[in-house]
């Protein structure tokens, strides 16, 4: 069954969280330097895998102080019942971040939340509180400076995989185009719009779940057409 298997890859600051974590966590735990390596980065003097390698240790407290400001930090109330259905349905969903992996474990377990996958950048915390952060291996193709540059996860999928994306910000640019089906709001959507790149817009994860249910409704028609031409043969299905 040619490109059937349908897998959700899911940015996570901004699209399952009411603002991004990484800035929140600044704002109120960094030392005020950190405002001038932003400024850098919009600047485009630097991508966002410096940017965030400078920024992540000016954050004082350590994993303590980040969890209090952590305890004020929404998440979109439709993105647990979507999740559900992903399960239900038999379809995988990942998180691909270019934010913090401990804040993203944490706050998945707080609302009691499971994925497939977790992609992003590693927190490390030293015996004195002192935070660094480790981030993945650049891969063969790397399209952006991002800390994870997202392309490489979906490149890993595989052929056989239909990839859905869905994504706010500008970390989610360099896989937009790279998406078989993209969901997109924000600043990725103005993106999409600004580059003639096929999308769908979104606000909430019921609207995503709505689509998904067209198109695999769509999908098992087709399928089912084919088994009354074709009989139960895998190969003969896999070839029309």
């Amino acid at each position: 069954m040619t490109r059937q298997h349908l897998q959700i890859f899911c940015d996570f600051d901004g699209t399952i969280t009411r603002g991004d974590t990484t800035d929140t966590l600044l704002e109120a735990l960094a030392h005020p330097r950190w405002k001038e390596i932003e400024a850098r980065w919009e600047n485009g003097e630097i991508g966002s895998r410096e940017c965030m390698q400078q920024q992540v240790p000016l954050i004082e407290g350590g994993w303590p102080a980040m969890l209090s400001v952590l305890d004020r930090v929404e998440i979109d109330n439709s993105f647990a019942t979507f999740v559900n259905w992903c399960k239900l349905r038999g379809v995988k969903i990942s998180i691909v971040s270019d934010g913090i992996d401990r804040v993203i474990q944490h706050l998945l377990q707080r609302e009691k939340v499971t994925v497939e996958h977790i992609w992003a950048n590693h927190l490390i915390e030293d015996k004195q509180g002192a935070l660094s952060l480790e981030l993945p291996k650049a891969g063969r193709r790397v399209v952006c400076s991002s800390g994870l540059c997202k392309c490489q996860v979906l490149d890993a999928a595989g052929a056989s995989v239909l990839k859905v994306v869905i994504g706010d910000g500008r970390s989610d640019f360099c896989w937009a185009r790279n998406a078989d089906l993209l969901f997109a709001k924000d600043k990725l959507l103005k993106h999409c719009q600004t580059n003639n790149i096929a999308h769908l817009p979104f606000d909430n994860f019921v609207q995503i779940r709505v689509l998904l249910e067209e198109l695999m409704s769509e999908q098992e028609a087709v399928t089912s057409k084919k088994r009354k031409a074709f009989g139960e043969s895998p190969a003969l299905l896999a070839q029309s």
